[in-house]
């Protein structure tokens, strides 16, 4: 009876192949954005520039992953305390750590543990007590913000392990070790996504969670499951941004909330969930950090940059919105 009900569902085709065709408007768009920039300043298309802007993305791409978890599982789910959780990480991980590379690997698996629960409950409170995921989230990243104040007092002392700061550092040519780094978190949750039960259930809780449900799937585990990886890939992204500034400040993770947002919703995840790919986040992050990335080269201020960012990520949520009802 589960099998039938699945394949009435459509659920087969939910765990088909992606279709890269999703990916097209993203590519388009970079290629558009790296040749606009160069023409509007000259050796923008530099490999040692486009090196660093991937280097910057890097960052995104690992935060953008919890939230393309989170938005994948349905229920218009969306994670507003990822960057409270990254602020969290950068100022307190390197004290957890004591500025040592051993002590580095230790702080990993800490705030690695500490992201899932906090993560979780933020998940249980959404399903359990019925709260919405937007309401949840902003008021968890209030209290990680006022943990991180506490802890920190507002003046975070710190030694940056020297692994960290070599994050920063080219180890491939021009490339940056972030960027590898990120690209191999990135593999390892496509494939998390892709070829484990709980990453294929979530697709199938995201599209339909009634014919979940009625499949046998445990929702309330996997939504909550969902939560628990976003902020842990946020605590990951909070000590990779921490390693490539060098140093750290209060809030200086905020602006990855918003950013893990437009990156996953450019990135081709629809905001009704059960559909998207963590290679479409990472696409949409490289697409901001270059729309970022000319808007400074040509000396906009930061409150227009930030306009003309929201203006485009409106047009992009208006147009996905808009294909869910047509699809309807």
């Amino acid at each position: 009876m589960n099998e039938n009900i699945a394949k009435n569902t459509g659920i087969a085709g939910l765990l088909k192949n992606e279709k890269y065709k999703d990916f097209i408007p993203s590519i388009v768009i970079m290629i558009v954005l790296i040749i606009g920039g160069n023409l509007l300043n000259p050796g923008f298309a530099s490999i040692n520039n486009l090196c660093n802007i991937l280097a910057r993305a890097s960052i995104l791409a690992v935060a953008c992953i919890g939230q393309a978890f989170v938005m994948i599982s349905g229920n218009a789910g969306i994670d507003m305390s990822i960057g409270a959780m990254m602020s969290l990480t950068a100022l307190i991980g390197p004290m957890v750590s004591k500025g040592t590379n051993e002590g580095l690997v230790v702080a990993i698996i800490v705030f690695m543990v500490l992201g899932f629960v906090i993560g979780a409950i933020n998940g249980l409170c959404i399903q359990f007590l019925k709260i919405p995921s937007l309401v949840m989230t902003l008021a968890m990243s209030v209290v990680i913000s006022g943990l991180t104040l506490g802890l920190t007092r507002g003046q975070p002392i710190m030694t940056i392990p020297k692994a960290l700061l070599n994050l920063g550092m080219p180890v491939l040519g021009r490339i940056r070790g972030m960027t590898i780094v990120a690209a191999v978190i990135v593999v390892i949750m496509i494939l998390f996504l892709k070829k484990t039960n709980f990453g294929r259930s979530l697709y199938i809780v995201g599209s339909n969670r009634n014919a979940a449900k009625l499949a046998g799937l445990r929702v309330n585990l996997i939504v909550v499951g969902a939560y628990g990886i976003s902020l842990m890939m946020a605590a990951l992204a909070g000590l990779m941004l921490v390693g490539y500034v060098g140093s750290a400040q209060l809030n200086m993770g905020d602006e990855y909330t918003l950013l893990s947002v437009a990156s996953v919703v450019i990135g081709g995840i629809k905001l009704t969930g059960g559909k998207g790919s963590l290679i479409g986040g990472v696409l949409g992050a490289m697409v901001l950090f270059l729309l970022t990335s000319i808007l400074v080269a040509l000396g906009m201020p930061s409150g227009v940059r930030q306009l003309i960012q929201g203006v485009v990520l409106l047009m992009i949520v208006l147009a996905n919105s808009r294909e869910a009802k047509l699809r309807a």
